[in-house]
């Protein structure tokens, strides 16, 4: 493959880590959101309704589900990707993400690499000249920017209000949240209730 074909590659690795990092950061994001809300909500029903073993054990697998569920897909999945633990979207699969970004390059990207493919084993200078050629109109193209890491604030709305819900019961009343924990992380023990009085 000729220097031109290799630079072409490298531009669209360099998409297919940005594509990665932008699901990483939204993934990190969105679980963040869903598992502190669900944290927060757990905690506050046992603080309030003192389940018995059978409740918070059911608390308990239910939050290790949806956290093991969402970091998987939401995190682990893209992360194992942008680190090239495995494969993750094709040469093709990128040049037709970027093609509709693009529009003033549409499918020539695509076809491109079809014809690089086709000519590897060719001896063809002509077919290797309007490679290079083609290789050289897309230079320009900035594939990278078809991703804009910015537009990850929108996720923001689902992340910052349970965090801020948590610090704020952490200064106002941290033993809802405290409290509620300990007792669903200690599913198995069984806790006697308040007495509601005191004795003198």
């Amino acid at each position: 493959m000729s220097g031109e074909g290799n630079q072409l590659l490298q531009k669209l690795d360099e998409f297919i880590r940005k594509y990665y990092l932008n699901q990483l950061i939204r993934g990190a994001l969105l679980s963040t959101g869903l598992l502190v809300a669900f944290f927060l909500a757990f905690a506050a029903l046992e603080y309030y309704g003192r389940f018995g073993i059978t409740g918070r054990t059911i608390f308990f697998y239910s939050l290790l589900l949806v956290s093991a569920i969402a970091l998987t897909q939401w995190v682990v999945s893209p992360l194992i990707r942008l680190w090239n633990i495995r494969p993750g979207i094709s040469y093709d699969e990128a040049a037709s993400i970027v093609g509709k970004h693009f529009s003033n390059i549409e499918d020539r990207l695509l076809n491109t690499l079809q014809l690089q493919r086709s000519a590897a084993n060719s001896q063809s200078e002509l077919l290797m000249a309007s490679i290079d050629q083609r290789i050289t109109e897309l230079r320009p193209v900035p594939f990278a920017t078809a991703i804009d890491l910015k537009e990850n604030k929108q996720f923001l709305r689902y992340a910052l209000p349970p965090l801020l819900l948590l610090v704020l019961i952490l200064v106002i009343a941290p033993s809802l949240v405290t409290e509620g924990t300990r007792r669903i992380v200690n599913h198995r023990t069984a806790f006697e209730n308040l007495a509601p009085f005191l004795f003198n």
